[in-house]
């Protein structure tokens, strides 16, 4: 059956000069191919790395990456994956080619400048029980997966749900491209997961009577003082 480690995990951090932004970033395994959902910013860069080099696994042994939508902190370490397919829906490709709000500068297609983008939609079976799942509103081409484990369905939403109390609420956070098709998108989720990867928080799993809750313990961030970059 496949499995779903994360690589790195997602926070949700706001300071007075902006937010870090770190998202999810995730493993998935099937029949002994691996696929990684989304990427991080370059301040994550070597943190990816050594969580790669920590399973003895290096970039290039990586199948194939799936962006869940092109704002930049999700998407801007991709090029480490430039042997690998890209899967992006083709309704994002189309709003990278004109993007609009704070989160998606107009560079941001760039970044998948000369690698290998390989166009997905629902329903598409990326590994063995993997599948594409359609989650537009946050972006236009917004897209998650959904994971079939030994443990029930997992969903990785990306910015679909960022957090649990986005989950919890049912009502898309920030400045959702539609966010009529954000707040179904969240529904759709929440009717289908077992447990939820967010773009923004850790493990969500569904109660018995059928709300979520965090799944065991919050991974805490390491804070260092004033240094070098």
């Amino acid at each position: 059956m496949p499995t779903v480690t994360p690589l790195l995990n997602g926070y949700s951090l706001s300071s007075d000069q902006g937010n870090p932004a770190f998202c999810s970033v995730l493993l998935v395994e099937s029949d002994g191919r691996r696929i990684v959902y989304d990427f991080g910013h370059v301040g994550r860069r070597r943190a990816l790395r050594n969580a790669l080099a920590a399973r003895e696994l290096e970039p290039a042994d990586i199948d194939a990456v799936v962006l869940s939508h092109g704002h930049w902190d999700h998407i801007q370490n991709v090029d480490l994956f430039e042997q690998s397919p890209v899967l992006v829906h083709p309704a994002e490709l189309e709003y990278l080619a004109n993007p609009a709000g704070p989160h998606t500068p107009r560079w941001t297609s760039s970044v998948l400048a000369g690698l290998k983008l390989c166009e997905t939609a629902e329903g598409e079976q990326i590994l063995p029980g993997v599948r594409v799942i359609e989650l537009p509103g946050h972006t236009p081409g917004s897209i998650g997966l959904t994971v079939a484990t030994d443990d029930g369905t997992v969903v990785l939403t990306g910015d679909a749900v960022p957090t649990l109390d986005v989950l919890r609420s049912g009502k898309a956070s920030g400045q959702p491209a539609d966010r009529e098709q954000a707040d179904a998108s969240i529904a759709r989720i929440a009717a289908t997961a077992d447990f939820v990867h967010p773009g923004h928080d850790q493990l969500l799993r569904r109660r018995a009577d059928g709300g979520f809750e965090t799944a065991g313990a919050r991974v805490p961030l390491a804070f260092r003082g004033p240094g070098t970059v």
